[in-house]
């Protein structure tokens, strides 16, 4: 316990110690709101299709790449122009084999050694070509990867759009972030920079094939390629659909290990590890087989590729046979046909491969369209929290140093009416407990306080600050002690570090002075699951506590946030909050808080309430 004096004296230190500063944002919001007004022309919401939608998809990540500003285009236009060095290269190692022919035919042996010798230089420049272009698009995966990632956790990982995201109707926006756009980024690297190159080499190995197979030559491989493309595209368009449903049936079997992971312990004490293993083992069998889906219906696709891409070989002896039979070649000597088919079967197999690696591409497109789709559709579900957080500031209008309800309803989703025309201002000083029946809306009426929740009907006045949350179950961040206290480093739009010393009087103050020597010093940083072992769940509160004495705001909202406490160390904690001038609005089972509280709120469940003096 500690006295009137000694609080007193802390108090004097809070205010002596407040150090507030305003960070500029204007910026980046700029960016971030003109991609979503700009983005929701594009709402494609569950269609999976390559097509329009897919290039519009990619439209919309090519907006974002641009915004970002990161010399993506400056390494895409050097990865074309090095992709279109390397083809003059390997050119130039194609024709090599027509003069090994015409100097092995006649049996040239004083050219045989320099032309060895321009091979093996050829065939390394070749070799550190493919090396140095796989690490370049590699490097430019990176780059998009960081470039996507970012922005989307810039709108992810705002308030208002994190709490209706993760809560929203979209399934593992995590995996969205963390993997999706990685793989998203590393397709799009290595498809993109295939698929712009194509027309390039197409026009000039099509100009070659004309010189040296006449006109027959392209038509044959164009009438190849497109009877190729219309297979490939027929077969390869319902396969997007089950790519996104595998990466969905991935991220629910790695939530669910997560979640066993964090609760653990509480799993040992119900002796639930069995019920866990058969839904793991549930979640396994969906990822399973969604695969068989997917690889069921790629093998279509790789027949199709496949075939083609081999029969491309059989087509180029046709090209390479009609010239010489209808007799273009009848005067050139052994030697000579010789070189002259080689070069012709080159130009006319490259122009085929090129057409093969187009085809090729099908299967990467595929996977490229699924994670367009999850990722394109994350930022669909932000553009609509977007809306309704601009909604919800229009129904949570400022106030002056008081929280109001006005005719305030608060319905939950499925429809079910919480709270209905509730009136009740709170002013500094005058504390509030809310109370009810398990389901009554208590904590939903506190999320409509904090902005969490849209209000149905009515309207709900903050300060300008807003109101400070404490949920039942605590937030444990990683890294130091002074981190955890100053979470999250920034309220109300100040930034503020928290001292030796008053770290150390915020600790005694809420009864853990000694976790300083468990925590081996201020700045030792800690994981998540290294804070979860040393703190207890009472410990976590009052920690969560500390947090809001820390940040003095005006008000703060407790959700039973000290219900794993003894009657002694609420009473301590409350007292602190009330000589901090820190006026509460606390949900609680508890009669004991009642002295700490001026008015009682009462729900009925039913939409119903009573509010009475204490």
């Amino acid at each position: 316990m500690y006295d009137s004096e000694e609080f007193e004296l802390l108090a004097n230190s809070w205010r002596s110690d407040t150090r507030a500063s305003t960070r500029d944002n204007e910026e980046c919001a700029a960016q971030i709101d003109s991609d979503s007004r700009s983005s929701k022309k594009d709402g494609f919401g569950d269609h999976f299709a390559v097509g329009l939608t897919l290039l519009c998809r990619i439209r919309r990540i090519g907006r974002v790449l641009r915004a970002a500003r990161a010399r993506l285009g400056l390494w895409s236009a050097g990865l074309i122009a090095g992709k279109l060095a390397a083809e003059m290269v390997y050119y130039y190692a194609g024709m090599l084999p027509s003069e090994f022919y015409r100097v092995l035919g006649d049996r040239d042996s004083a050219a045989f050694g320099p032309l060895l010798a321009r091979c093996v230089a050829v065939v390394a420049v070749a070799g550190a070509c493919r090396a140095v272009l796989d690490y370049a698009s590699g490097v430019l995966g990176v780059a998009m990867r960081h470039a996507l990632t970012q922005n989307t956790q810039a709108r992810y990982l705002r308030r208002g759009r994190l709490y209706a995201v993760a809560s929203g109707r979209i399934d593992n926006p995590d995996q969205r972030i963390a993997q999706d756009i990685e793989r998203l980024a590393r397709s799009a690297a290595d498809v993109l920079s295939e698929l712009l190159l194509a027309p390039f080499l197409v026009a000039y190995y099509t100009v070659r094939c004309w010189t040296l197979a006449g006109v027959f030559g392209p038509v044959a491989i164009y009438a190849y390629f497109i009877v190729g493309a219309t297979a490939t595209q027929c077969v390869m368009a319902p396969i997007v659909r089950y790519v996104v449903a595998q990466e969905k049936a991935e991220g629910d079997f790695r939530f669910h290990h997560v979640r066993v992971r964090e609760c653990a312990e509480s799993i040992a004490f119900y002796g639930g590890e069995t019920a866990e293993r058969e839904r793991a083992n549930a979640a396994l069998t969906q990822v399973v087989d969604t695969q068989y889906r997917v690889l069921w219906r790629q093998l279509g696709l790789g027949l199709l590729t496949q075939v083609f891409s081999y029969m491309g070989s059989t087509v180029s002896y046709v090209v390479i046979a009609v010239p010489i039979f209808l007799g273009s070649y009848d005067g050139l000597s052994g030697a000579e046909l010789s070189s002259v088919i080689s070069r012709n079967a080159f130009v006319s197999l490259y122009l085929i491969y090129r057409f093969s690696v187009i085809i090729e591409q099908a299967k990467r497109v595929v996977e490229l369209a699924g994670y367009a789709a999850r990722v394109v559709q994350l930022w669909e579900e932000l553009d609509r929290a977007d809306a309704s957080t601009d909604a919800c500031d229009v129904a949570c209008a400022a106030a002056d140093n008081a929280i109001a309800a006005v005719e305030l309803s608060v319905i939950t989703p499925s429809g079910m009416v919480l709270v209905s025309n509730l009136n009740v201002h709170v002013s500094a000083g005058e504390s509030l407990v809310v109370t009810g029946p398990p389901g009554s809306g208590k904590t939903s009426l506190l999320r409509a306080f904090c902005g969490l929740w849209r209000p149905a009907r009515g309207e709900v006045r903050v300060p300008q600050a807003g109101v400070f949350f404490l949920p039942q179950a605590p937030y444990i961040a990683g890294g130091s002690l002074r981190e955890q206290l100053s979470y999250p480093g920034e309220w109300g739009g100040c930034t503020r570090s928290c001292s030796d010393t008053e770290a150390s009087r915020l600790l005694a103050i809420v009864g853990l002075a000694h976790i300083i020597r468990r925590a081996g010093n201020m700045d030792r940083l800690w994981s998540v699951q290294e804070w979860l072992q040393m703190l207890s769940p009472g410990e976590q509160q009052k920690l969560s506590i500390a947090r809001v004495l820390f940040w003095r705001p005006p008000f703060a909202a407790l959700d039973e946030a000290t219900s794993a406490l003894d009657a002694a160390a609420e009473a301590v904690l409350y007292r602190a909050l009330s000589y901090a001038a820190i006026t509460v609005i606390s949900v609680s089972h508890h009669d004991g808080l009642n002295a700490f509280h001026k008015r009682r709120l009462a729900l009925d469940g039913h939409g119903g309430f009573t509010l009475d003096s204490i």
